[in-house]
């Protein structure tokens, strides 16, 4: 049970705050504030397994976090005939690229990428992302997967915060990037579905002025849609193996994912042997590790 709430915990929180929590009889209660809007989860568990009860005052909040709990697009988040959905990866890995991918599917693509087992990566082990990868781009309609290794990625941060501008900023470009590759090629396509990772609608209003016809949606948890759930398995692929690289480069076995600490000794052995310089070809500069080093 305290697995699967921490997992819920996880979701809901990936939408906005829990702001209280509270066991009830045969199961286990949630409340979400957003902003004015309040919804409250309560799940139960029977012998059938778990059941979620939903609640509160906010019809917009729930649909939300519905998506991210029971991993189902809302009704008003999805498209009709072809749509588009892009997503990333390694914006939280202090080693390695950051991946934009975004593909095109169909409903008929998208039932055969949901019988495939195709989800969001992060349900995936590493092994499956690559088994998937050549699967997803058999039955996709278009696909674009663009990275920026690390040395790119750091020249690239510094020319964007010597503006005022951040990761989102660069993040957005990347996804107007992807998905434009496969639009222009798609014109016939409804729209597009992102993984929202920032409030601003700079890339929404940016994609719109190319491509005034269709229509753009994000949000949270977006890869409860099949498009937006392929891509985010082939940029998990792409970052996978990029990582591969940069290990035969750096001379370790493996190199760690994330953030921690794992990652921080292995830049430190690494910059031992190749000097602190070299790290600029291995890892993102701007992240707290790297000033431990």
């Amino acid at each position: 049970m305290d697995r699967i709430l921490n997992e819920i915990r996880t979701k809901l929180e990936s939408v906005a705050p829990v702001k209280e929590e509270r066991d009830v009889n045969y199961g286990h209660q949630f409340t979400v504030v957003r902003s004015a809007e309040k919804t409250i989860l309560t799940v139960y568990e029977g012998k059938k397994g778990f059941s979620f009860v939903w609640g509160g005052t906010s019809d917009a909040l729930k649909r939300d976090l519905m998506a991210s709990v029971e991993n189902e697009t809302p009704a008003d988040k999805r498209f009709k005939g072809m749509w588009a959905g892009s997503d990333e990866s390694g914006k939280g890995d202090f080693f390695g690229p950051l991946v934009v991918a975004a593909v095109i599917v169909d409903e008929a693509a998208a039932e055969e990428l949901a019988a495939l087992g195709v989800k969001d990566c992060k349900k995936l082990t590493d092994k499956k992302v690559l088994e998937l990868e050549p699967l997803i781009l058999e039955k996709v309609i278009d696909s674009c997967v663009l990275d920026i290794p690390p040395a790119a990625y750091n020249i690239r941060y510094r020319e964007l915060t010597a503006v005022g501008e951040n990761l989102n900023n660069l993040l957005g470009y990347g996804h107007v990037a992807a998905l434009t590759n496969i639009l222009e090629k798609r014109l016939m396509c409804s729209g597009a579905l992102i993984d929202q990772f920032t409030a601003s609608t700079r890339v929404i209003d940016s994609l719109k002025g190319g491509f005034p016809d269709m229509e753009f949606k994000q949000m949270p948890g977006a890869e409860c849609d099949m498009a937006v759930a392929s891509a985010s398995v082939l940029a998990r692929a792409k970052f996978l193996r990029i990582m591969a690289k940069l290990a035969v480069m750096a001379g370790v076995a493996e190199i760690p994912k994330g953030g921690g600490d794992a990652a921080t000794e292995c830049a430190r052995e690494i910059a031992g042997r190749l000097g602190k310089d070299a790290l600029k070809n291995f890892v993102k500069l701007h992240f707290a590790n790297y000033k431990r080093i």
